[in-house]
């Protein structure tokens, strides 16, 4: 089986593809974006793609979340990768001498409070890793811990740059086909109103509240039709086959809402 993950190798995503089901894979696929790795298995159903959903930090990955919408997937698993910084320089390079750093949009994000503390101006980069081509005498990138092992150009100045000690991606595990599971841990549900009235997601939590489910994800997004209208993304403790998610569906659309199951996984973190 092969595995579409954002390259290249080295970045976040490489690691946690590296950290699925190593056994079943037999070729792992860099695509440049997170856009290609979707669309990937839209081509190659065949196969399956990993992309980061949700940072502990920096909340929801957007692009996927309207992915999960617009597109024709299915979330078969999920996987949780512990997310630690480095300030990468070149050789001899010492921290006065840097006055900017290069990397993706999240990873300036999570580490913001060190870019402050130390007066950086920062520009962004197509992943981690390549914006380590980027350092030079007055330049830093900040990327995953540890690739100073694999690049003798580069040493790590500071580690452990990130805002939040626990700083943790969730990805899934995504494919164009259904994957039945005989006993399902998770389901992810995409709720859409029908129209916009009052207590649109009081009416939603509180039909999960009423069958005592636990949500361990809630999100809204825009329908992108018009201005205050939004799906709602939920993710149960439980699978979408049980006897009170079943209920739970029937109260929902009876309440006007459309309910899609978007996954029913047995969860592997």
């Amino acid at each position: 089986m092969k595995l579409y993950y954002l390259g290249p190798i080295g970045t976040f995503s490489h690691m946690a593809a590296l950290k699925y089901k190593q056994n079943e894979i037999e070729e792992y696929i860099p695509k440049s974006n997170l856009y290609e790795v979707v669309k990937a298995i839209e081509t190659d159903p065949q196969n399956i793609a990993i992309a980061p959903i949700e940072n502990s930090i920096e909340g929801t990955i957007n692009i996927i979340a309207d992915s999960l919408t617009e597109q024709k997937i299915h979330v078969i698993d999920e996987l949780h990768l512990d997310i630690s910084f480095s300030l990468y320089v070149k050789k001899g390079t010492k921290l006065k001498d840097i006055n900017e750093v290069v990397s993706i949009a999240p990873a300036i994000n999570q580490t913001s409070k060190f870019i402050k503390n130390h007066n950086f101006t920062y520009r962004y980069s197509d992943s981690t890793v390549q914006s380590l081509d980027e350092i030079d005498d007055h330049t830093a990138a900040i990327a995953p811990i540890g690739l100073e092992e694999t690049n003798n150009e580069i040493i790590a100045l500071h580690q452990h740059i990130e805002d939040y000690p626990h700083n943790t991606t969730r990805f899934l595990v995504l494919s164009a086909q259904e994957k039945p599971v005989k006993k399902a841990t998770d389901s992810i549900l995409l709720i859409t109103p029908d129209q916009d009235k009052p207590g649109l997601l009081a009416s939603i939590l509180n039909t999960f509240a009423l069958f005592n489910i636990n949500l361990s994800w809630i999100e809204s997004r825009p329908l992108k039709t018009q201005l205050g209208m939004y799906h709602f993304f939920v993710q149960a403790d439980c699978s979408a086959d049980d006897v009170e998610m079943k209920k739970v569906i029937t109260i929902l659309k009876t309440l006007e809402f459309n309910v899609k199951v978007l996954g029913n996984f047995d969860k592997h973190i």
